[in-house]
């Protein structure tokens, strides 16, 4: 489209907002009063998705009211309305935290300003609409493949034949995901210049991240080992904070390896910190990653960022949200099962010399792009005119 994805999803999202082609929001919200049924459409990266919570009494009518989004979407104009509203509001507190303004910029720093990843003007945005929504997504919408996946107390046998009146009574159309290669490229940024943001909060908040490049998620054992050193860092730098600051911050550190980009992925760490502490938060950071570079991590330290990551896996299928996450891209996807059913003994398998090499690989010295956010600096008052 010309405008950044996230945003253009955005508009995307409201599509549910403008009805079905037969009935308004508004008819479709009376007509369903009492029913446990929803339109849901979420634009990603690389698909459509529509994940709702239904019963078995109200399957069929949510499996006609998914099936009718897809197939007759009604672009009313109150999609538009609301969409425009969202991105005047969100522009409207685009800097009124050390947050905000690191989420507006830091797509665009990190991929040298690639206009998929990089926040526009909100006349842009302002200018989007359901018309040029129906261009851009209508021929998917009819001709696209369709993977539906389905988790929880139901009739097996009911379930295959209401789907199949309904998604399975639809024109034919393509079996398999296009793989859009040449739309799967994602580059992260040569420069390590340091960058200062500035927001519009409280004079004594800033933040500082600290973002080195990775990789994707196709090694399942370095996608763990990357996972597992998130939990480390984290554990790691709120110790040496609160060691060294005497404060109780609460550092983030994340690790995300792409499904969507090869080859691409990030390791972040995140400070929220007073504007004063800033350069000690920053040393910190250095020494803290300097520390777990230089030798293994301990024994105990590795325990309490292990343990939690097994539990999660213990917890993950005792409910239906755990059990979707592995369901919905069953068929295009089928190796994700695998790689979950593998996982807790790949992750008792990592040990500290594992950590201590992945740091050394990815999170090197001079390697990270750093960001700093702070206060937005006060204007000096106007000097009046000298008086001749």
């Amino acid at each position: 489209s010309g405008v950044p994805g996230a945003d253009w999803n955005l508009c995307a999202a409201m599509l549910p907002v403008g009805g079905l082609g037969k009935h308004s929001l508004d008819e479709l919200q009376t007509m369903l009063a009492g029913r446990t049924v929803s339109a849901p459409f979420s634009p990603a990266a690389e698909s459509f998705a529509g994940t709702t919570t239904t019963t078995r009494r109200d399957l069929e009518l949510q499996l006609q009211v998914m099936a009718a989004l897809v197939t007759d979407p009604g672009y009313r104009a109150e999609g538009e309305v609301l969409y425009r509203q969202a991105m005047n509001n969100y522009f409207a507190a685009l800097r009124a935290t050390p947050g905000s303004a690191l989420s507006a910029d830091i797509g665009a720093i990190l991929s040298d300003h690639d206009p998929r990843f990089s926040l526009g003007k909100v006349e842009d945005y302002r200018a989007l609409s359901f018309a040029r929504l129906k261009t851009d997504i209508a021929d998917r919408l009819a001709n696209g493949a369709i993977e539906l996946g389905m988790v929880g107390d139901f009739d097996e046998a009911q379930a295959i034949a209401l789907v199949a009146k309904t998604f399975g009574a639809l024109a034919k159309r393509e079996a398999d995901f296009r793989p859009y290669m040449e739309q799967r490229q994602r580059r992260f940024t040569a420069g390590r210049a340091a960058h200062v943001l500035h927001h519009e909060g409280p004079k004594d908040q800033a933040l500082i991240q600290l973002v080195w490049p990775t990789r994707d998620d196709a090694d399942p054992v370095e996608a763990l080992q990357l996972a597992l050193l998130e939990r480390i860092v984290r554990i790691e730098l709120t110790d040496t904070l609160r060691e060294k600051l005497g404060k109780a911050y609460s550092p983030g550190a994340s690790s995300e390896t792409s499904r969507v980009w090869p080859g691409y992925g990030t390791f972040s760490v995140t400070a929220s910190v007073d504007v004063q502490e800033v350069a000690a938060t920053r040393a910190a950071i250095a020494e803290t990653i300097a520390e777990l570079r230089n030798a293994p991590v301990g024994a105990d330290i590795l325990q309490r960022a292990r343990a939690p990551a097994l539990e999660s896996y213990d917890n993950a299928l005792k409910s239906n949200r755990g059990w979707m996450s592995l369901v919905e891209q069953a068929q295009s996807k089928p190796d994700r099962i695998a790689r979950f059913q593998a996982a807790k003994a790949r992750l008792m398998a990592i040990t500290a010399a594992d950590i201590q090499a992945a740091v050394r690989r990815y999170l090197t010295a001079n390697g990270a792009v750093e960001v700093t956010v702070l206060p937005k600096p006060i204007e000096p008052l106007a000097r009046p005119a000298a008086k001749p």
